[in-house]
């Protein structure tokens, strides 16, 4: 191989790397538990998904839905994140998932939302 050849080669791999892999991403797994009866899932999931950051947001119920309380329904909620928006106002790393996680316990019928830290991964 010639050497501008390798030159241009390795020039696209660099330039190919910073601009899609340079934004941070994160899953953060865990369980929420909401108030059914008092707004629908899908609303409360709705608005998780309106997020700044948010890409993904997919559930698994761990019980049955007849088998639930409906005021504190139980989901295992994993959140898929994209660290732009805070990238370009100036950093995002893991300890935001935390501020990511206050957010998703404001949002009404969101009961709580506990994560685990070894639940936070890299994308």
């Amino acid at each position: 191989m010639k050497l501008n050849n390798l030159r241009t080669l390795i020039q696209e791999e660099l330039n190919k790397v910073l601009n899609e892999d340079y934004q941070d991403k994160y899953k953060m797994m865990g369980m929420i538990v909401t108030n059914v009866k008092q707004r629908p899932q899908k609303e409360i999931f709705s608005d998780i998904r309106s997020l700044p950051g948010i890409t993904i947001a997919s559930s698994k119920e761990p019980m049955k839905y007849n088998q639930q309380n409906t005021e504190k329904f139980q989901t295992i909620l994993t959140v898929k994140v994209d660290g732009y928006p805070w990238i370009v106002k100036g950093g995002f790393d893991k300890s935001k998932m935390e501020d990511i996680r206050k957010e998703i316990t404001k949002i009404e019928g969101v009961i709580s939302y506990n994560i685990n830290p070894d639940n936070i991964t890299t994308l």
